[in-house]
């Protein structure tokens, strides 16, 4: 799932002010001073909060701050084994001090939080691992969550807890490179580099879900709290392009993915969508990281826009976290290719840099631990 600077004049007469002509030294200087007040409105730097975040590193390892990234640290860890790759972080559903980390190219990791040891998931070593979802609710706690493993060329792995047996669970998932997987209540869907596919309970089997998806690689999925709405995100598109056909890079579901709508006003040409965030406060606010940078939509995604304020120009934007606060606020952080950045979740939102710490490379993933449990 954030860049307007639009300063606006308080002069609505520039020949004149209080009855009287105004010189111009002394309109010069009230336009410059009425700039400045609106500049400082726009870009006051977001509040700092007491949040825990976790942040992966390309060419690092995972760093930790307790500040909410006005400052980090490396996790007490030998990482070595991670750094040269493309990584993602999941937290466990029962156990929150564990960290599932993917790789593409190392395989999965987890990582104690309590002890930083950092242990290697010996099935999937040297393998592609490009998503982990958990089958079941952090609330059953009688009940231990499936742990669900996507690859690129290995498809689909399950198994019951970290620890348990995995076994290959790619019944009727006619394309095994799975970009991502990801579960809205009892409802699980795989995003392929061709096409959706959703678990059907009583057929036991990947059913095809891409019914009006054009742009079928999907990298990223996300839905509404009640799971009503759900939108995937395309990345590269690779089929032939008709010369007047539109290719939408977003698409919004109303049925459980059942049939689907590009949902893409506002969003450039060929975006790709490295992930999806919904405001589950207020799940009308959404929030996509893009290869374009950051776009928001306060309608539903009825239309997009692209926020800016405060970001660097040419951001690629891999991952989007929100956390919600306990004195109402939401925080919106954002991981890319030129580090991690911070807003409040507000119509005029202005982003912060909150990369102190952290390598000067790309930041691959980010997990955030709000002040609400």
């Amino acid at each position: 799932m954030i860049h307007n600077l639009n300063p606006q004049s308080a002069i609505r007469n520039p020949q004149s002010y209080g009855g009287k002509r105004a010189g111009p030294v002394y309109l010069l200087a009230l336009m410059l001073l009425t700039f400045a007040a609106g500049c400082n409105k726009e870009l006051s730097a977001p509040k700092d909060y007491n949040i825990t975040c976790y942040a992966a590193s390309y060419g690092k390892g995972i760093y930790k701050s307790d500040n909410g990234g006005t400052s980090w640290f490396a996790i007490d860890a030998d990482q070595k084994a991670i750094y040269a790759y493309y990584k993602r972080l999941y937290q466990g559903l029962h156990d929150r001090d564990v960290l599932y980390v993917t790789t593409t190219g190392g395989g999965l990791f987890t990582l104690d939080l309590q002890t930083g040891h950092l242990e290697r998931v010996g099935r999937f070593k040297d393998k592609n691992v490009r998503s982990v979802a958990f089958r079941g609710t952090a609330s059953d706690l009688k009940a231990r969550a499936e742990v669900l493993v996507g690859m690129n060329g290995g498809g689909v792995s399950k198994a019951p807890g970290a620890l348990g047996a995995w076994q290959p669970w790619n019944e009727g998932l006619t394309f095994r490179d799975v970009n991502v997987l990801f579960a809205s209540g009892k409802v699980l869907y795989a995003g392929t580099v061709k096409g959706l596919f959703k678990w059907g309970e009583s057929s036991k089997q990947w059913v095809p879900a891409s019914r009006g998806i054009k742009n079928k690689n999907i990298l990223s999925m996300a839905a509404d709290p009640e799971g009503k709405t759900v939108f995937a995100g395309s990345g590269a598109y690779e089929g032939k392009r008709g010369r007047f056909e539109d290719i939408p890079c977003l698409y919004r579901s109303l049925d459980a993915g059942l049939t689907w709508t590009g949902w893409h006003k506002g969003l450039p040409d060929g975006a790709l969508i490295y992930t999806i965030a919904v405001n589950l406060r207020r799940p009308e606010r959404i929030y996509l990281g893009t290869s374009d940078g950051v776009y928001r939509s306060t309608n539903s995604g009825q239309d997009w826009s692209k926020t800016t304020g405060g970001l660097p120009n040419g951001l690629r934007v891999f991952d989007i976290e929100i956390a919600h606060i306990a004195d109402g606020m939401d925080v919106v952080y954002a991981a890319g290719s030129k580090g991690v950045f911070m807003s409040m979740d507000v119509d005029e939102a202005v982003w912060a840099s909150k990369s102190y710490g952290l390598p000067r490379t790309a930041i691959t993933s980010i997990l955030i631990e709000s002040e609400l449990k």
